[in-house]
């Protein structure tokens, strides 16, 4: 259950409390202190590596006994992070499986996923984490939520320690929130160094210790006024680009019907140097952000009495795309002489983003999906993911080639990796959907 984001703060510690201060102070300032971050997926293994590269000894805990093996022996499974990273950060970054490795750290990082459940933020992984890593750890120590939670998270964390554990927060365990703003596989070059931090403590002293700690990786630190602040400006963040997306869909649609080229409409509307954000349409969103985080707003907006309907079309909008897809493909079949029932169908890229090999919440699977409900026979090519179980059911993988290309009914351009797009094997297909307006004009190639 979300709590209310209105909560009582508890008083900064007195002036005895100074001594303590001084000691942190002086353990970040000279890179002596050891910093925990539990979970070593996407937004953990990066901040880890990031506070090894800057000195810190660090101290890395995941239940993935996989990913563990992998770093032990090198092996980066991130875009972001590079096996020459992992062998020369070695000497200061350990890692394993029990919680008890947190008793040395002087703050430690939570970077564990939030999905979702029937559209209700899971926080299970939160609580798990916190019970588990908690109990071990030495009073005085900074305890950082990093994961996207819902606005009031934090502070019912902070009620719960206190109740079931007698914890002090402000005095026995400083509580802050400070959410990742991790873009895997970014072209642009934002990468965790150079994007602005939001922390919000639970007290001034946590943010102060907080904002402190992630001044030492981050050159751009930002204090907000409480957790609630920092926990809903990052849902809010993904919430704006699932309404733009949304908008951009619909720009879409009508730009086809319209035979304008919507790429180059809203590039033409970002030359405007202000009040303008550019978006661009696709065959849907994934990932572990955009589509789940402006849910966790349902429970909140109905507990102040409120709707969030803008935002409730957009995700529906949104949610549609890839039956639009799929109702696209039977289109152009059928003007071709074709249907679905049999028709060999080939996705091209099945992750939810370019440069980045996750699953998670991925259009494709739904395209595949929706495609195999009616009857399609249908086979994919993504470089990045080598082989794919979908229900329970293995996904063809095809080659990337003219023969195999020309051998089927049609080729879906879902995710676009390594500059794929302009590779001259998409002539050979009989008919390509471009779901990106990406590929350069051509006659056997239509758009979403």
């Amino acid at each position: 259950m979300v709590s209310s984001p209105t909560e009582t703060r508890v008083p900064d510690p007195p002036v005895g409390a100074d001594i303590a201060v001084s000691d942190f102070d002086r353990r970040i300032a000279s890179r002596k202190a050891v910093v925990g971050i539990v979970g070593l997926g996407y937004t953990g293994l990066p901040l880890a590596t990031g506070f090894a590269a800057a000195g810190f000894s660090v101290v890395g805990l995941d239940t993935d006994a996989e990913k563990i093996n992998a770093i032990v022996r090198g092996e980066s499974y991130l875009p972001d992070v590079s096996d020459l990273e992992l062998e020369e950060l070695h000497p200061r970054l350990s890692v394993g499986t029990s919680p008890d490795t947190m008793a040395v750290v002087d703050a430690v990082v939570v970077c564990v996923p939030t999905p979702t459940s029937d559209g209700v933020a899971d926080l299970s992984h939160v609580d798990e984490a916190l019970a588990a890593v908690v109990p071990h750890l030495r009073p005085g120590t900074l305890l950082v939520l990093q994961s996207t939670i819902p606005p009031g998270t934090t502070s019912a964390a902070a009620r719960r320690l206190a109740s079931e554990g007698g914890i002090r927060i402000g005095v026995d365990l400083y509580l802050a929130m400070a959410p990742e703003r991790i873009n895997p596989a970014n072209a642009d070059g934002w990468r965790m160094n150079n994007t602005p931090k939001l922390v919000g403590g639970f007290t001034a002293e946590c943010t102060r210790r907080a904002t402190m700690l992630f001044e030492q990786v981050c050159e751009r630190v930002h204090p907000v006024s409480s957790p609630e602040v920092a926990e809903l400006a990052k849902v809010f963040e993904n919430t704006f680009r699932l309404v733009n997306i949304a908008l951009t869909l619909e720009l879409s649609d009508l730009c086809r019907q319209l035979r304008i080229p919507v790429r180059e409409v809203i590039d033409a509307a970002a030359t405007k140097p202000y009040g303008f954000l550019a978006h661009y349409p696709g065959p849907g969103v994934g990932g572990e952000c955009i589509p789940v985080d402006p849910l966790f707003l349902q429970p909140l907006a109905k507990l102040a009495g409120t709707d969030l309907s803008l935002v409730q079309a957009a995700h529906r909008r949104i949610a549609e795309r890839p039956s639009q897809v799929i109702d696209r493909i039977g289109e152009l079949l059928v003007a071709r002489g074709r249907t679905i029932q049999q028709a060999r169908v080939l996705i091209v890229g099945v992750s939810y983003k370019e440069g980045v090999a996750d699953l998670r919440n991925a259009p494709a699977l739904d395209i595949i999906r929706g495609l195999r409900r009616r009857g399609a026979m249908v086979s994919y090519y993504d470089p990045l993911v080598p082989s794919m179980v979908l229900d329970g059911q293995a996904v063809p993988v095809a080659s990337w080639t003219p023969k195999e290309l020309s051998a089927q009914d049609c080729v879906v351009l879902v995710t676009p990796h390594n500059r794929i797009a302009a590779d001259p094997h998409w002539s050979a297909a009989p008919l390509v959907l471009d779901t990106r307006n990406v590929l350069a004009s051509a006659e056997n190639v239509e758009i979403l």
